[in-house]
């Protein structure tokens, strides 16, 4: 009797040991994203005093306070700071949370540490929707507004690559390779339609175009912004709750059946659920690169590959880059730059940074 009550108080204390360490690892895996975005919130504070209007952070936050309080004084720091740079600032957190989801799940299903929310071709089909618009004077939508032309234009042509995709795959199953290639190919069909049409087209029309494909935060209004947080924030969520069968979805696609996985299935819906979302960013943001790319990778070197601290870790990554990045276009330049350009300027060197030092750790 003594023996099994020994064996049992080591069992016990064993087990409250490996439950003390379980919980410890898992408050410091939530660390990263608590800080990701406690930095983004201070970044949001001083984005309101940068850009070409001058204005001091402080007084950039009485402004935003004194408008709350429907007690504004300054009706020029007013429009800049509530107007034009409160909305934007908002836009920016969702936007780079949506991307950096949507890249951690695309490398998941498709098991490739390269792939990102614009591999299938999204990117390419919106910009074609758009030029389409600029220069073409084609809309979706008949007898609207040149902007919301070139927005409705970009949402439903970059759907066309995954509405390719979701066709073929009734009639044929496709690998996460097929889709790929799928994607690539279609891009450089887009691609090609739409470099003629810029060739073709008067030099004075090429500014606005150019200035959509590097990617801008400054078309994000009061007006869109709902629509982007509304869509971000209900697909980001309804992805999160698929976490379960997204961890499944790393052991391949003959182990996640034994599993009770459908992995044909899953890729198909996570895929469509993602185009729909990054859809509704591109619309108004245009293509901004890299995040979606090196958000994964960076929370995975902190957080690791499981998808319970994965996603958000990205989503507050993503987050926090895209608005550090757009402090940071604000102010570069005599007009400032598109936050495309500070993304790619950044993410490039950091994405080659982590494959060199961190390999496969990065992925595994």
């Amino acid at each position: 009797m003594a023996e099994k009550r020994i064996r049992g108080d080591i069992l016990r204390e064993g087990f409250e040991e490996f439950n003390r360490l379980y919980y410890r690892a898992s408050k410091k895996k939530w660390m990263f994203p608590i800080v990701s975005l406690i930095v983004a919130s201070m970044a949001l504070m001083v984005t309101l005093g940068m850009g070409v209007y001058e204005i001091s952070v402080p007084d950039a936050i009485m402004v935003m306070i004194d408008h709350l309080r429907d007690s504004v004084t300054d009706k020029t720091s007013d429009l800049y700071v509530w107007d034009v740079r409160l909305p934007r600032a908002i836009g920016a957190l969702f936007v780079g949370a949506s991307l950096a989801i949507g890249g951690a799940i695309m490398q998941n299903v498709m098991h490739n540490p390269l792939a990102d929310p614009y591999t299938v071709g999204v990117s390419s089909g919106a910009f074609l929707g758009a030029v389409l618009s600029m220069i073409g004077g084609f809309s979706i939508l008949p007898f609207v507004s040149e902007d919301l032309s070139t927005i409705s234009n970009a949402f439903v042509f970059s759907l066309i690559p995954v509405a390719v995709i979701l066709l073929i795959s009734k009639f044929k199953r496709l690998s996460p390779t097929a889709i790929i290639l799928l994607g690539i190919a279609m891009m450089y069909v887009f691609s090609s339609i739409t470099q003629y049409m810029m060739i073709t087209s008067e030099a004075e029309d090429l500014a606005e175009v150019y200035a959509w494909r590097v990617g801008s935060l400054s078309r994000i209004t009061w007006d869109n912004l709902p629509y982007i947080v509304v869509i971000t924030t209900a697909l980001g969520l309804l992805l999160g709750t698929m976490y379960k069968k997204l961890d499944i979805m790393y052991t391949g696609d003959n182990n996640a059946k034994t599993l009770g996985v459908n992995a044909q299935r899953m890729r198909i819906v996570t895929l469509t659920i993602i185009s729909l979302m990054t859809a509704a960013v591109v619309s108004f943001t245009g293509t901004i690169g890299f995040i979606g790319l090196v958000g994964p990778h960076i929370a995975r070197i902190f957080v690791g590959s499981k998808n319970k601290y994965l996603l958000p870790a990205s989503a507050a990554f993503g987050a926090m880059f895209l608005i550090v990045a757009d402090s940071i276009a604000k102010v570069s330049g005599i007009n400032g730059l598109p936050v495309g350009v500070i993304s790619s300027m950044v993410g490039g060197p950091l994405f080659l940074y982590i494959l060199i030092k961190q390999r496969k750790k990065v992925w595994n």
